[in-house]
């Protein structure tokens, strides 16, 4: 809300977030396995051994049984407090709980149990908000912040006489919804498939965490002994992250970073890209990267389109050319087969088979859904929406249909 100022005083009014606590030992409850729920969010979502996982922001998770896409079947939800992200690898799900790392077995996916939690071990981890409003004092003496409530604040301020407004900046933020990507193999147990917004990935024998401009470098080779390496501090506030090959790809408001895994304890900086400021889910294949390029919301700027990157030198990706877009957010591909989940103008499916055209080869547009994230593996295409989960056969692309949904 605006403030207007006299000529000692500015009063400003402004909406903010003050925190919700709760205390230690309740937040580290132990995950329980639960009756199905319905799901009412849009969070990440990853893919493992004929099983969907979907994120129920700040409250757990939700397990899928999609060994028949046709006929999905939401088989029980993981009951963790503070819930953002996951990664699985052979039997160990792992669980970002704000600022804890919670280790599940799920040798039984009928049975899933925690086993350990690293507590601690992203300190200012703070929970999902849905407006970009400032946050009062926290007091971690009060308790782990699990939650938020808005108020009102008034603050006088002296100051020249000045307008202090911020028309209309009441912007919306979205949550970190979900790469997709073919799994990753490293000893010890094969990882899932995550969607383009993952916030954590696992390459080989490490499971990479990004917090802001930090990523979070954990070594899983023993799977419940974590070695946790010093954070590497990144040049921009990075939003996804997607594992291919050596290196890690990174998707921020202002650019495409890429760092390579050398020593994986500690990735450096390889490349980067630039465009302006946006949001930018990114998935590569071969020598190619696609990434999708969104102002709505917080995201901030101007532009929707499709980039298409060369990725051929790491040290110096280029763009080959860009597809203008309406409100492009998750982005996919496997083969030949590129897919766009293009907001409220729904999935989008390209043909890819030339990258330098692929935003102009549209194949087919189902845009009778909201569409947010998707994997694509195997033949079937499964996507977060607004409102659903829809899945479709892309076994032939010329002949995509509609197999399943859930509505939320």
């Amino acid at each position: 809300m605006a403030g207007f100022a006299s000529c000692d005083k500015t009063t400003n009014h402004f909406m903010c977030y003050e925190p919700v606590y709760t205390d230690a030992e309740t937040f580290r409850t132990a995950a329980s396995f639960e009756a199905p729920k319905t799901i009412t969010k849009d969070g990440n979502i990853y893919f493992k051994d004929n099983y969907l996982f979907i994120v129920e922001p700040n409250k757990g998770i939700h397990f899928i049984d999609n060994s028949d896409p046709a006929n999905p079947n939401n088989t029980g939800f993981l009951n963790v407090m503070g819930a953002s992200g996951l990664a699985i690898k052979g039997d160990y799900l792992y669980i970002t709980a704000l600022v804890d790392l919670v280790i599940v077995d799920v040798s039984n996916f009928n049975n899933p149990t925690e086993i350990k939690r690293e507590e601690e071990i992203f300190p200012t981890a703070l929970p999902l908000m849905e407006k970009n409003y400032p946050t009062t004092t926290i007091d971690k003496s009060l308790g782990i912040v699990t939650d938020w409530t808005v108020t009102e604040t008034t603050e006088e301020v002296n100051d020249f006489p000045v307008w202090i407004g911020c028309f209309e900046c009441e912007t919306l933020t979205t949550f970190s919804a979900s790469n997709g990507a073919s799994a990753e193999s490293g000893s010890g147990g094969t990882t899932g498939v995550s969607g383009s917004y993952a916030l954590m990935t696992i390459k080989d024998d490490y499971l990479y965490v990004i917090d802001n401009n930090r990523l979070k470098p954990i070594s899983i080779s023993n799977p419940t002994e974590l070695q946790v390496s010093d954070d590497v501090y990144l040049s921009w506030n990075v939003e996804t992250i997607f594992p291919h090959g050596d290196h890690l790809y990174m998707g921020t408001t202002t650019g495409m970073m890429i760092y390579n895994t050398v020593d994986p304890s500690q990735p450096q900086w390889q490349g980067s890209i630039s465009h302006a400021r946006a949001c930018d889910p990114v998935v590569v294949q071969g020598n190619y990267a696609y990434v999708t390029v969104r102002s709505a919301g917080w995201c901030g700027g101007d532009i929707n389109q499709l980039d298409v990157v060369n990725i051929t030198d790491k040290s110096n990706p280029y763009l080959v050319e860009s597809f203008e877009m309406n409100d492009p957010h998750g982005v996919g591909i496997d083969g030949n087969t590129l897919f766009v989940c293009d907001g409220d103008q729904g999935l989008k499916v390209f043909n890819a088979e030339n990258p330098s055209k692929a935003g102009d080869e549209l194949i087919k547009r189902f845009g009778n859904i909201d569409a947010v994230d998707i994997i694509p593996i195997n033949g079937v295409a499964m996507v977060i929406a607004e409102d659903g989960l829809f899945q479709y056969d892309y076994s032939d692309p010329e002949n995509l249909s509609l197999i399943s949904s859930i509505k939320f």
